[in-house]
């Protein structure tokens, strides 16, 4: 029985904490998405993910009671010496969890059930990493699908450093912040993830919040990684095609794509083509989607909308110090606050600009951001030709591209630019590099702000029942079968940009994806509002009606039906939440409002209908609403962990650390327990969570139970007290084998994740399984496989427990 001793365990935590704080410091405008991951590569190497912990189901494994990465790295790291990663720990404990990602007596559900048990977990392929592809494969991971991210571009750089092709961390943008996504991204660790400079422009100023595209990517990133997505940089989508199972009729999703010499490395495939499967295919590759290209066929015709004649010009210029500041004549030294301006309002400041620049400006947005200022300007066509520039626009990507190139018309556009730049108060020093501007390509670009997509349809499935069986119901008679395909972000919709919508729209799209993926073998989900018995409501019913809620979500969506509440990002003072809290206790602070997947919480005309339903409920006293019950849970989950300390600090408890790569922590004589050299490294409280690690690369040993041969003295002394109280026929080891089993698997553990629908059952199998009881059948019998690979490594811990060896 390998061991790993206190003084190994501090090393590798001391050593793992330094990896971790690089982490969380790696971000724009410094580092980018390529550093961040060799930094993750690093931090979350083998060692760390064979790492075993205890739960309140038995020890984690790969299999059959999985943990997310961050658990794992909090089981080692602990506080690390550092107030903040209590904190952090506790919030990733807080993000909600359904499905299989639910573990029930788990202190972190604080009291609150599985939203959706009925999640059958899919493989999803998430194509582009931008904000929202990131975002989506973050929510479907919380309930428990197993999601891959495909993101081709790797940013490339020359001997001399400079920028050959641009990378998915390299825009500087700045879209608008809504309130409701500054929440998310507050529940996402945003403060503790993102600088201080950086987290200023986000959470600080309510009327003109905004975030850069690369800071908000980074963020995220690091909520992809430690919560276990599979995030492939390098990686291609080219096209998909459907294949079919010749017996169920379910189809599947095979891809074609291609793996650059890293990424094939790296994830041990071959370099350029290669084919993989998925469930679900979801394209949030921007507006000029490849996923929708090549499967259009099924979002019907996509129109290019076109509101108006009407040109872009975003540039990022540099910031300028204090004393540069009052040589050009701004007082005290400090720049102007944000902007968001249009002629029609505001007629004396663009007259200004006229006159001083001679420029005919319609609308003006500026940002101010943590290392430069962003500004939006929607000139006139005509206006831009009077200054000798050709008119000629681009859509933002070939805009972008341009950009990197210096030539005769990228100069006039920067003269343009600084003149209104001047008359409009917005500081920029000419002297400084680059004219005052950032570095290209992210300097200055023109394009055009009203050419924006559309299309028909959002998500498309045509599934046959999952318990469907050629042999036994004859021929497929249906129609053409076809796995669930969507799009979201700008794939689906793009946004007029001056308008700010692109996060608005997205992230309710983000939510609408879940919510069809989550639901896809939910069967009952409609019982109850079509009024009909779940035991005879059909698969065909189901569908239909997913499909029509579906279409009715991406109708709110486009036009923003977006509920009041959600809107505000702030509970209602009149509204059922507030007003019940109040009453149970008047000093009780406001809880955060949160984005949610259940539609009924985020569009106005659904939520007008379920609001009907909450005020008859509040008319009994008895009722407690959801909301209130969890604010009150959480209020006393915090008034026992509180430090007391001026920011924050909380005492916390994660999962405890079992063993590292098949060493046992703390000697066998003390397997399973530590010493507490920090809040994280004791018994836990089990305020922890569950979820998958990412899959292991290609052609790696999958199927491997991470706990086999780590058997702790502590199930061991309780497997032979099963043995003793219920001997086994064969008695000896096999008591102890079958009393292990009691003790580590008989706990109530959840299901081991399907990563297909319920399939048909198999020769020797009764065809009149529900999905249920096929899900317990699966489970049962890779139980028996684990235990049965475990057997040798029981037989050596008996054997030196009993000869004293441990």
């Amino acid at each position: 029985m390998a061991l790993l001793s206190q003084a190994q365990l501090e090393d590798l935590a001391e050593d793992k904490a330094k990896q971790l704080k690089d982490f969380i410091e790696c971000q724009p405008p410094l580092k980018n998405g390529e550093d961040l991951l060799q930094l993750w590569e690093k931090l979350y190497d083998e060692e760390m993910k064979a790492i075993v912990v205890k739960t309140v189901s038995g020890p984690s494994d790969d299999q059959t009671n999985l943990v997310f990465p961050y658990e794992k790295l909090q089981a080692v790291i602990g506080d690390g010496g550092n107030w903040k990663w209590p904190r952090m720990w506790q919030r990733f404990d807080e993000i909600e969890r359904r499905g299989t990602a639910f573990r029930e007596g788990e202190r972190l559900n604080f009291g609150m059930p599985n939203k959706n048990p009925n999640i059958t977990p899919q493989r999803v392929l998430v194509v582009g990493g931008g904000p929202i592809g990131l975002r989506l494969a973050i929510e479907l991971r919380m309930g428990g699908h197993l999601v891959t991210v495909f993101e081709k571009r790797r940013e490339i750089r020359d001997d001399s450093g400079n920028l050959q092709q641009l990378g998915f961390t390299n825009r500087i943008n700045r879209p608008h912040m809504w309130p409701f996504v500054r929440n998310d991204l507050l529940k996402l660790n945003g403060k503790d993830f993102m600088s201080r400079e950086a987290c200023y422009p986000v959470f600080t100023e309510p009327e003109t919040s905004s975030i850069g595209i690369d800071e908000l990517q980074s963020l995220l990133l690091k909520n992809v990684l430690m919560l276990g997505v599979d995030f492939r940089l390098g990686v291609g989508y080219e096209n998909a095609k459907i294949r079919t199972d010749p017996r169920t009729m379910r189809p599947t999703w095979e891809v074609d794509c291609t793996y650059d010499e890293h990424a094939a490395e790296y994830f041990n495939m071959q370099k350029g083509r290669n084919k993989q499967v998925f469930d679900c295919l979801i394209g949030c590759d921007g507006p000029r989607s490849n996923v929708r290209d090549t499967q259009s066929k099924y979002f019907g015709n996509i129109e290019k909308r076109k509101f108006m004649d009407c040109v872009g010009i975003v540039a990022n210029v540099r910031k300028v110090g204090r004393k540069r500041l009052k040589e050009l004549g701004f007082e005290y030294g400090q720049e102007p606050g944000d902007m968001n301006r249009t002629k029609m309002v505001f007629k004396d400041f663009f007259n200004t600009i006229a006159k001083e620049a001679d420029a005919e400006i319609e609308s003006l947005i500026y940002y101010k951001a943590s290392h430069h200022n962003y500004v939006i300007l929607v000139p006139k066509r005509a206006d831009l030709v009077k200054h000798g520039l050709s008119g000629k626009v681009y859509h933002f990507a070939k805009g972008r591209d341009k950009a990197a190139e210096e030539h005769e018309e990228k100069a006039k556009l920067k003269a343009y630019c600084s003149r209104v730049l001047k008359a409009a108060r917005i500081p920029i020093d000419e002297k400084a590099e680059n004219g005052g501007f950032v570095d290209a390509p992210n300097d200055c670009m023109a394009f055009d702000f009203a050419e924006c997509w559309n299309t028909k349809k959002s998500i498309v499935f045509n599934m046959p029942p999952p318990d469907y069986d050629v042999e036994q119901h004859g021929p497929w008679m249906g129609r053409n079968v076809v796995p669930l395909v969507g799009l979201c972000g700008d794939a689906l919709l793009e946004p007029f940009w001056p308008m700010g919508l692109g996060l608005k729209r997205g992230w309710q799209a983000i939510m609408d994806t879940c919510y069809a993926v989550d639901n896809l073998y939910n069967r009952t989900l409609f019982c109850e509002r079509a009024s009909k018995d779940p035991d005879s409501f059909t698969w065909e019913e189901h569908y239909e009606m997913l499909k029509e809620q579906v279409a009715s979500n991406f109708e709110m969506c486009s036009r923003l039906k977006v509920a009041e509440e959600l809107g505000k990002g702030e509970y209602a003072e009149k509204g059922p939440v507030i007003t019940q809290l109040k009453k149970i206790n008047k000093d009780a602070e406001k809880p955060m409002l949160l984005v949610e997947i259940d539609p009924w919480t985020r569009y106005a005309p659904l939520e007008k209908e379920r609001g009907d339903e909450w005020k008859l409920k509040m008319n009994d006293e008895r009722y407690l609403h959801p909301k209130v019950q969890k604010a009150l849970a959480m209020k006393e989950y915090y008034d026992e962990v509180s430090k007391g300390g001026k920011n924050g600090e909380i005492e916390y408890e994660g999962k405890k650390l079992i063993s590292v790569n098949g060493k046992v922590v703390g000697g066998f004589g003390k397997a399973g327990t530590t010493t507490r050299r920090d809040s994280s490294l004791g018994q836990s409280g089990g305020a922890a969570a569950t979820g998958a690690a990412p899959k292991p690369p290609a052609g790696a040993k999958f199927g491997v139970n991470p706990f086999a041969g780590v058997v702790t003295k502590e199930t061991l002394l309780e497997a032979k007290g099963a043995a003793a109280a219920a001997p086994s026929p064969s008695g000896g080891l096999a008591g102890i084998a079958s009393g292990v089993a009691s003790a580590c698997v008989a706990r109530p553990v959840p299901p081991a994740p399907s990563v297909s629908p319920p399939a048909v059952p198999a020769p020797g199998r009764s065809p009149t399984l529900s999905c249920a009881q096929e899900a317990e059948l699966a489970h049962v019998r890779h139980m028996i496989q684990s235990l049965t690979q475990s057997l040798e490594q029981y037989k050596k811990a008996e054997t030196e427990l009993v000869g004293g060896k441990a």
